[in-house]
């Protein structure tokens, strides 16, 4: 008889690296985000940034090299290194070399999350001369006046442009780099998806994404937060904490992808090591907590949707949840 725990293990492991064990996740993350400038040139209504100063620094070189030499040294067990967390990578002027170091010494995959706005011809180039492996395309809306009101600040025209122009150097000079298109589904845009999916699919490339992530609420953190699906992810334990693994610009780790303000810290990757802060204490005793079904003593992570799954419609999450014999409908 398998124990809730079990179970629960069972879970993180198949959703996670199904060919691995569950003692292999915790020996060092597959997946790392590296804040290498804490600017945005965007306030989106859905994002953290609109309430958080930024102060444009980037992560400084000595810095970078510390923790891309440890990533390096684990680079069999690393999946994917993405150059972002919270606000616009492209504003990082060093961000195409530090791609090409990882590329350089082996690391499997490399990624952006980009608003587009600064993705000229010139930078296109640069990334894709680096060896950068996805981007991540956050465009929400098609329709101007939708795009206009939650891509704030930011110019549809310009942001179009750049887009299709990626999409035509990409095809001709590295077409083996992925664009992953996403939309941020909403109330504001919720019926767009199909004319959005046949749109970008008439661009992209088999090996190419175009998809949607229903609006989440950032730990309970987003102000004004206004659902578009149920979401049955509180009742399941974060695959983060197994999976991912978060650095901001001054080396700071927090809880997780949503604690932007650092609620919950981690350690610091200029004191120490990566695979010393996954395998610690107080890494391990939020695991415990949540293997245990007592995730909300962490406020953030109480009622967080942020890895809820959905494939047109279909609610992913739920499955996962009716696996492990959650009650659900």
């Amino acid at each position: 008889m398998i124990s809730n725990i079990g179970k629960m293990k069972e879970y993180l492991v198949r959703r996670i690296s199904p060919e691995e064990t569950y003692a292999d996740l915790l020996k060092f993350p597959r997946y790392l985000e590296v804040e290498t400038i804490n600017s945005c040139n965007a306030r989106c209504p859905m994002c953290p940034n609109v309430e958080r100063p930024r102060n444009m620094k980037p992560m400084k070189d000595e810095l970078f090299k510390k923790i891309a030499d440890e990533i390096i040294e684990h680079k069999e067990e690393v999946r994917r290194v993405t150059l972002y967390r919270d606000g616009e990578p492209l504003l990082d002027n060093k961000l195409a070399d530090r791609i090409a170091l990882l590329k350089k010494h082996g690391i499997k995959a490399t990624s952006i999350s980009t608003n587009v706005s600064l993705l000229t011809e010139s930078k296109a180039k640069d990334l894709l001369n680096a060896g950068i492996d996805i981007v991540i395309m956050s465009i929400d809306s098609l329709d101007k006046a939708s795009y206009a009101a939650i891509r704030c600040g930011l110019d549809f025209d310009v942001v179009i442009k750049n887009a299709l122009k990626f999409i035509e150097i990409r095809n001709k000079t590295r077409p083996e780099t992925q664009i992953w298109m996403r939309m941020i589904r909403q109330k504001s845009n919720y019926g767009e998806w199909p004319a959005y999916r046949k749109y970008w699919s008439r661009y992209l490339s088999k090996s190419d994404r175009v998809y949607y992530h229903d609006i989440f609420n950032w730990g309970g953190q987003l102000k004004n937060f206004k659902p578009i699906s149920k979401s049955f992810e509180p009742n399941l334990p974060c695959v983060a904490l197994w999976s991912l693994f978060v650095i901001f610009c001054n080396g700071d780790v927090p809880l997780c992808n949503v604690d932007y303000r650092n609620l919950y810290p981690s350690g610091n990757v200029k004191a120490t090591s990566i695979a010393r802060i996954w395998r610690s204490e107080v890494f391990n005793e939020r695991r415990r907590a949540h293997l245990a079904g007592n995730k909300n003593r962490i406020s953030l992570c109480g009622n967080c949707n942020v890895w809820n799954e959905s494939v047109d419609g279909k609610n992913i999450s739920l499955d996962y949840a009716r696996e492990v014999d959650i009650k659900t409908p």
